[in-house]
């Protein structure tokens, strides 16, 4: 076994609501006053670096706390977050900015006070080989915070020894370059203590430092720093990309998994956020399953899948708004859950089949004047709560999830899921190789053949089509495809929005609206469908869209340089209406404000711009 796997209590959890504060020697934890140097403290201080307090996750198809760094793959009916409705400030209480800064700078202190002692682990008789996996998990951690503290803070606060409390309260920020040259530095001293692999409880590998340290340089545009950790670590032979995409999301295991946190059904875990709390699983699920929908793939998602000829699809001419999931990318099918509109091939034949588009056992279908599904196991009919036929609150834009999603999700009283949460995945790697050589000006042939084509590849595997090959093409043509390929192959995995801020063009996608359908409904759960006995003009309009194939919106959209769509036209068409508005402000929200508390403790310490 190579990869990371950790499964996480509630109770280990439960630092998620910490307060602003420095915390360096919280008392109910081993901590640096009261060491004594063994094997079980030091084992304790770095068991609790695996809490999701410690460690920068973003949060997949997750957004109850991970709501504030949503990206453009997934949206919360018409809702907004910190961190794209103008609203982010040095007060939020939310762990993605408040909690953050404390809890990343306790995770360095704890480590370098780890690092310090370990000669005395050493002089009491502590095996070498755990004093140096301890070192290098140590380092991991280190490098891990300050590559995540760079990235959204700029210019912080860089202890390499372990600061005191009143060294805390004085010491003035430092340069982003030499954080993050820091970072770099703690990463390759963990690729170089610790093993590629364990035998029993995973935890820190030389494959996730190297993976790590790609993220991170690439992040702050150090590319060929980017470059080189990646490849190192695909040259070291271990990873690979699952054979089936769609199953990767919810398989116990996989070798191309470097870091990830296994949900536990008995533990009430939900990828890694283990609460307790059910609201997750409702939120995602489709309301025919019991779940209410909530959490959904966006437009914008839905537009970026190319065609099967490898064409976005405003050139593609296989593309037909009036049947989308037909000839895209098969990663869309398993991403997001496809339904048969009214100009579906089996549809205008008479050969449709409710098995082909079943769910968990039940036949999928936004119809809004489908009253009723199929279940499948023994063809009996159920009311369609997924349409606006029969639930107003069905999803807001017709679209749902499908990737992540099995039956573990109803399983514990909706409580708990066996799906992992992934992090770092070797299919990530690839990508962040192929865009640092890119970004490099030397992508060439065989880069692309080592990275995009091989998701590529994966991603059309058992279709019985080919897939479309990238060619070798200019560095602006490249970039246009790589970026394309993050968003359709990452999607939903917690890393889009990172993304938009290091491109720089949150400012142009998050100024503009989140759409969803017209808030139309029946008005009865009784309805049978007799469309003469409507009288709301709204759900008559969108019936009619439906029959016309306008569902869930009508015409092809511009498909930018990014792969993102605009879809302005659909809106003055009147397909789709506006939710919201996000705000960003390209002066301001590229950087995270620095927490108030920390500003009213330490005067050495000045405010990111225009906060």
């Amino acid at each position: 076994m190579k990869k990371i796997i950790l499964t996480t209590s509630a109770a280990a959890l439960l630092g998620l609501s910490s307060c602003v504060d420095l915390n360096l020697h919280p008392l109910s934890e081993a901590s640096s006053e009261n060491w004594y140097s063994t094997q079980e403290e030091i084992e304790m201080s770095l068991n609790e670096m695996y809490s999701t307090r410690y460690i920068p996750v973003y949060g997949a198809v997750n957004p109850s706390i991970c709501g504030p760094l949503l990206g453009l793959d997934i949206v919360r009916r018409q809702e907004t977050y910190y961190t794209y409705n103008g609203a982010l400030n040095a007060d939020n209480a939310n762990w993605y900015n408040e909690s953050r800064w404390p809890n990343l700078y306790t995770s360095i202190a704890r480590c370098l006070r780890i690092i310090s002692n370990l000669d005395k682990a050493r002089a009491a008789g502590m095996p070498e080989n755990l004093i140096t996996q301890y070192e290098g998990e140590a380092w991991f951690f280190i490098g891990l915070a300050y590559g995540d503290l760079a990235f959204h803070y700029g210019d912080v606060l860089l202890d390499k020894t372990g600061m005191t409390l009143e060294e805390a309260y004085s010491m003035p920020r430092s340069s982003k370059s030499e954080v993050l040259a820091y970072s770099y530095e703690c990463f390759d001293k963990a690729a170089g203590l610790l093993p590629e692999s364990y035998s029993g409880l995973q935890k820190a590998t030389k494959g996730a430092a190297l993976a790590y340290k790609s993220r991170y340089a690439l992040y702050n545009g150090d590319y060929a720093i980017a470059a080189e950790a990646a490849k190192a670590c695909m040259d070291m032979g271990i990873y690979r990309l699952h054979d089936n995409y769609g199953e990767l999301f919810t398989s116990a295991t996989s070798d191309e998994n470097i870091w990830f946190f296994r949900g536990d059904v008995s533990l009430k875990c939900y990828y890694w956020l283990a609460t307790g709390s059910n609201s997750m699983i409702y939120n995602t699920l489709p309301r025919v399953h019991g779940g209410w929908g909530v959490y959904g793939p966006t437009y914008e998602l839905f537009c970026a899948y190319t065609c099967t000829d490898g064409l976005p699809i405003d050139e593609s001419p296989l593309y037909d708004y009036r049947d989308p999931f037909a000839n895209r990318d098969p990663r869309m099918s398993m991403t997001i859950l496809p339904f048969a509109t009214a100009f579906t091939a089996s549809v205008l034949d008479g050969t449709y089949d409710p098995a082909d588009y079943a769910f968990l056992g039940i036949e999928h279908s936004p119809n809004p004047m489908k009253t009723q599904v199929t279940r499948i196991s023994d063809g009996g009919l159920i009311s369609n709560t997924d349409s606006k036929a029969r639930a107003e609150h069905a999803s807001y834009n017709g679209l749902l999830f499908k990737k992540f999603v099995d039956d573990t999700w109803k399983e514990n009283g909706y409580s708990g899921a066996a799906t992992n949460y992934i992090d770092m995945r070797y299919g990530d790697v690839l990508l962040m190789y192929a865009e640092a050589m890119n970004e490099l000006g030397t992508c060439t042939q065989d880069v692309l053949d080592q990275t995009i084509n091989l998701l590529r590849e994966r991603a059309y595997r058992g279709t019985g089509l080919e897939y479309p090959k990238v060619i070798a093409g200019s560095q602006e043509d490249l970039r246009t495809v790589i970026r394309t390929e993050r968003f359709v192959e990452l999607a939903a995995e917690g890393h889009n929005y990172n993304d938009l801020l290091r491109w720089r063009i949150a400012e142009k996608v998050f100024n503009r609206p989140i759409y969803y359908l017209t808030r139309a409904w029946s008005g009865s759960t009784t309805w049978d469908g007799d469309m003469s006995t409507v009288t709301n003009e709204d759900f008559v309009a969108l019936c009619k869209r439906w029959e016309e194939g306008r569902f869930p919106f009508g015409g092809v959209p511009e498909i930018d340089e990014n792969g993102i769509a605009d879809l302005s036209p659909m809106a003055a068409a009147g397909d789709i209406v506006q939710a919201t508005m996000r705000s960003f402000n390209k002066d301001r929200d590229y950087l995270w404000p620095i927490p108030s508390g920390d500003l009213l403790v330490n005067g050495n310490i000045t405010q990111n711009p225009n906060y």
